[in-house]
């Protein structure tokens, strides 16, 4: 009997994957800590059970070779396809072409869910020009300083972030519209804060993923996520 091989595990997602969503989760328990102080406070902004976190789905395509027969494409080869195209959006950024990159929250998705790590803890929707993240994080996957010392292996960060990227948006000037972590807001504008115990911004990170990928600019309109690279 033949045995179906599991796909290698994607590497390499760079701030589409684990990168951006989990750092913009580790962020905000550091932000709460650093605001919170205490034990008690810190249990009320965390939970002691997980969010329901959507399962990426990937879109379902028709073959040319077999018309009405359909196949699915596994997470794994999406983030390859997608991967590929920001790969090559990185090769168009240093030769200084102008090119661009669309990303559906499947697409996002589908970085996440085939990477073990981040599989299954954070979910991205797109509303029309709006993006909202949901995370739903063990802190024991987190290594914060604090989660030993106050016992919250058994907590989970359950928080969802709303972003608004009007057109001509980059890393400097994107902003997080809404914050919400187990059902308490908490400040949007904690990408500009330094991280107790740590000083950089989350911005900062924000950042050093674009330049990583050759991003200047990009927006959030009809469903997707546009980055461009700026030509000579």
């Amino acid at each position: 009997m033949n045995t179906r091989a599991e796909p290698p595990e994607n590497r390499g997602m760079g701030c589409f994957g684990k990168g951006c969503l989990i750092l913009i989760a580790s962020g905000i328990l550091l932000v709460v800590g650093g605001i919170g102080g205490t034990y008690w406070s810190l249990r009320h902004y965390l939970s002691d059970k997980p969010a329901p976190i959507p399962e990426a789905t990937a879109p379902t395509e028709t073959s040319a070779a077999t018309p009405g027969e359909t196949s699915v494409a596994t997470p794994s080869e999406k983030s390859a396809e997608v991967r590929e195209r920001l790969d090559t959006m990185k090769k168009a950024a240093r030769a200084h072409e102008r090119t661009g990159v669309e990303l559906t929250a499947a697409d996002i998705n589908a970085l996440i869910a085939a990477n073990r790590k981040s599989r299954g803890t954070a979910s991205v929707g797109i509303d029309g020009n709006v993006a909202q993240a949901q995370f739903s994080i063990p802190l024991q996957k987190l290594d914060v300083p604090f989660r030993n010392a106050f016992g919250l292996n058994d907590r989970y960060l359950n928080a969802t972030v709303t972003i608004v990227a009007p057109p001509g948006t980059n890393a400097n000037s994107v902003q997080l519209s809404e914050v919400t972590l187990n059902g308490h807001g908490i400040p949007a504008g904690l990408l500009d804060w330094g991280l107790p115990g740590v000083g950089r911004s989350l911005r900062s990170y924000v950042i050093k993923y674009a330049n990583q990928y050759g991003v200047t600019d990009g927006e959030i309109r009809d469903g997707k996520v546009i980055l461009r690279t700026r030509g000579r």
